[in-house]
């Protein structure tokens, strides 16, 4: 297993300051967290021109490719059968997502023929980010041809989170295809929570 913790940073918490991170790890095997996307799902969009927000419903708000030409197929049966099982979603100059919401926790197969990074090119670029602002920015060797750890995984730690990720070739040819994405989200505030926090500011106001 490779693992390069990406930047880190100083986060401001409710118990006092806590240093958190950003790690990128990439391997032979992954983990699966409690949002799947596989590709497969009953009813799920394939083909060519797919909407990027076609996953709305799990919290990922948009996915596109490089060149906006979204495709999720059996790309095993047109490249190589070392691409996974079933369908994967293939991105030409790389794969874009945002989330609705914050997350702590990543993972996906990824392939790519960018081949090892260099000072001429090359690598698969992993990029996340927090608000618009880069919290982490590693470059590996990515899998292909059947060579190479395949499995990638984003993990935050101590208050860090994240809402988008870039998966970017900087070989002569960046094709990078995903497959078996989950993650885990930040459970947005319940309604019971926000009515407390509500009812505590009226409280003070009143006392003042």
């Amino acid at each position: 297993m490779k693992t390069t913790t990406a930047l880190t940073g100083t986060i401001a918490l409710a118990a006092g300051t806590s240093l958190g991170s950003i790690t990128v790890s990439q391997g032979a095997s992954g983990t699966t967290y409690s949002t799947e996307l596989n590709f497969d799902e009953m009813g799920g969009p394939t083909g060519p021109g797919i909407a990027t927000d076609a996953w709305a419903s799990l919290g990922l708000a948009s996915m596109a490719a490089g060149d906006g030409n979204n495709f999720v197929g059996d790309n095993a049966s047109l490249f190589g059968p070392w691409i996974g099982t079933g369908n994967s979603f293939f991105g030409n100059f790389g794969i874009f997502m945002n989330f609705d919401t914050d997350l702590t926790n990543f993972s996906a197969q990824v392939w790519d023929p960018s081949g090892p990074p260099s000072l001429f090119g090359g690598g698969l670029g992993i990029f996340a980010f927090n608000d618009g602002t880069e919290v982490a920015n590693v470059i590996v060797e990515p899998s292909w041809g059947g060579v190479g750890d395949e499995w990638i995984d984003i993990s935050a730690d101590g208050g860090m989170v994240f809402d988008e990720i870039r998966l970017v070739g900087f070989g002569f040819d960046p094709t990078t295809f995903a497959d078996n994405m989950s993650w885990n989200a930040v459970p947005a505030p319940s309604g019971a929570a926000i009515f407390g926090l509500t009812g505590l500011v009226a409280a003070r106001r009143r006392r003042a």
